[in-house]
């Protein structure tokens, strides 16, 4: 009789597991195929019933593809040993869900690539897991991936290609050139008039700055910049504007689970040549992202830089950036020093009554010379005198490299006069010489409504030739700040 029943709970539990496991199931819509050196987004879709609690889905990635969080559903996600993982401390409540993940691919990837997966959870204190269905994409023969590899980096770009783009660069574009498709990839708009744009500087003979610029609007959410580099180079994070910034193989990615909040995004990375050989290279990338919930991306195009002793002399013909100054809001700053003003106005008085002192002298020994030498002849000098008493400037630039009037034509657009003052370390570029505050301040005002951009500009002052603060200067001339 106790056999009976052993035998009976046994196939009750044979007919019971197979309608537990039917209430979950889980698809994911991963393509039968996919082109190397592409993307795709993929959902996952997790239907669970009444299932709680802890769970984990783990995804098995073969060699050459990676991928990115999209949405979690309130998971934890992590990709590392070409495992990418949800990790739930509870379960969504709702009976079904669905997750997304960007499924990327080298550029090297070929043949059929395996996807396996599965979903780990606790029922009844035990540990139970459920095998997704193995996914199998075809990434093409290899010969085609060699193919498209050449076709990235052997081709040059025409004369004609270059002049083509080169009426339209706007100005201080230096080492960059985006070429069309005869040569390269031609930048493309992405969804909601998203657009990209690369800007190449050359650092030394084997380094370059590597800015890029996405104009993406009002646009939240996962975003991705990819970048394509050449063989044999390395690339290594400036500015990320919080972007993850990972790199593998010849693939430089900023990644961000949410956008910034900016209408423009700018990220700076630093490219290296590891002992290449001098001449030509190249560097394509796409800028990813979801708008209505759909994968759009915005193509940067080709960018094309020297690398050798062409790229010092590029440098030195078309003019070296100037690091900017961190803006100073003298105005602002005079403000809030309006309480040191008292203190300050005792030393200026002080100073002022020993610069009256000495001016006395000079006047005293310039008549004791003029008497010694009424009879000899007059010598003409153009050692400019020095300047006298308070003095206002503005200054338009500064950096650590001294550049000419070419840059500031190319760059800012202008070439107006300006003079060079070395001061703290710094090499910095002023303009004018006002008796008041007020006309400096016009002239600065002057310059930003003229567009030239420059990185600043704001008001220095001079006491005898001496650099002084705003507020020194208005004290000593008594005049008054204005806005």
């Amino acid at each position: 009789m106790n056999q009976l029943i052993l035998l009976i709970n046994f196939l009750g539990l044979l007919l019971i597991d197979p309608f537990l496991l039917a209430d979950l199931s889980i698809t994911q819509n991963i393509p039968t195929t996919m082109q190397p050196g592409t993307e795709v987004r993929v959902t996952v879709t997790v239907e669970k019933g009444t299932l709680s609690g802890f769970a984990k889905l783990q995804l098995d990635l073969p060699p050459g593809m990676t991928a990115t969080a999209i949405e979690t559903k309130g998971a934890s996600f992590t990709f590392a040993d070409q495992k990418a993982k949800f990790i739930w401390m509870a379960l969504p409540s709702t009976p079904s869900f669905k997750v997304s993940y960007t499924l990327s691919a080298d550029a090297t990837v070929s043949g059929n690539q395996a996807i396996q997966g599965r979903f780990s959870y606790i029922e009844e204190n035990d540990r139970k897991t459920y095998d997704l269905p193995t996914s199998t994409i075809n990434m093409g023969p290899e010969s085609d991936v060699q193919q498209v590899a050449e076709t990235v980096t052997t081709e040059e770009p025409t004369s004609s290609d270059l002049a083509s783009v080169g009426a339209a660069a706007p100005a201080g574009s230096t080492v960059m050139a985006v070429v069309d498709n005869a040569s390269g990839i031609a930048p493309t708009q992405g969804g909601g008039g998203v657009t990209a744009t690369r800007t190449i500087t050359p650092v030394t003979e084997n380094e370059m700055l590597v800015e890029v610029i996405v104009k993406k609007g009002d646009i939240r959410g996962f975003g991705k910049l990819q970048e394509m580099i050449p063989q044999g180079f390395t690339a290594l994070e400036k500015t990320s504007s919080e972007a993850i910034f990972t790199t593998q193989d010849r693939i430089a990615k900023f990644v961000w689970l949410n956008l910034p909040a900016g209408p423009e995004v700018k990220v700076v990375y630093k490219l290296r040549a590891n002992e290449r050989p001098e001449g030509e290279y190249s560097i394509d990338g796409e800028f990813g992202y979801l708008l209505n919930d759909e994968t759009q991306k915005a193509v940067i195009g080709t960018s094309k830089f020297f690398i050798g002793p062409k790229a010092l002399e590029v440098l030195a013909n078309q003019n070296a950036t100037v690091d900017p100054v961190p803006n100073v809001d003298t105005e602002l700053a005079a403000r809030q020093e309006a309480e040191k003003a008292a203190a300050r106005e005792a030393e200026a008085a002080a100073r002022a009554t020993a610069e009256a002192e000495r001016a006395a002298q000079a006047k005293r020994n310039e008549a004791t010379t003029a008497q010694r030498t009424t009879t000899e002849p007059k010598r003409v000098t153009s050692v400019p005198a020095p300047e006298k008493g308070v003095v206002y400037k503005v200054q338009i630039s500064a950096g650590h490299r001294e550049v000419g009037r070419g840059y500031f034509a190319a760059r800012h657009r202008y070439t107006g006069a300006y003079s060079i003052e070395r001061h703290q370390g710094w090499i910095k570029y002023v303009t004018g010489m006002y008796g008041s505050y007020a006309e400096a301040r016009d002239q600065r005002v002057a310059f930003n409504a003229a567009g030239h951009d420059f990185p600043g500009p704001f008001v220095t002052a001079y006491n005898n030739g001496d650099r002084i603060t705003v507020q020194e200067a208005l004290v000593l001339s008594n005049q008054k700040w204005v806005q």
